[in-house]
């Protein structure tokens, strides 16, 4: 995978995105996953605070997720 990124600002202090996370990431989500690897669509509240919300395993599904949010 390439790596790309994908956001869009839901309001002044929240944002999605569609994004690889690396393991410190995950981690500080306190989520628990399985296999870390593919994209995540999650949101992020301030500077540290993440909400996983789906995880893709492809890019190409990624991408569809982003393109159906309007994201950039």
């Amino acid at each position: 995978m390439n790596g790309f990124y994908l956001s869009l600002k839901i309001d002044e202090c929240r944002t999605l995105y569609v994004a690889p996370l690396s393991d410190r990431r995950i981690e500080s989500s306190g989520q628990e996953l399985a296999n870390a690897s593919g994209y995540f669509l999650y949101e992020k509240e301030g500077e540290r605070e993440i909400k996983i919300i789906a995880q893709f395993t492809s890019e190409e599904a990624a991408l569809r997720a982003g393109e159906l949010l309007n994201m950039a």
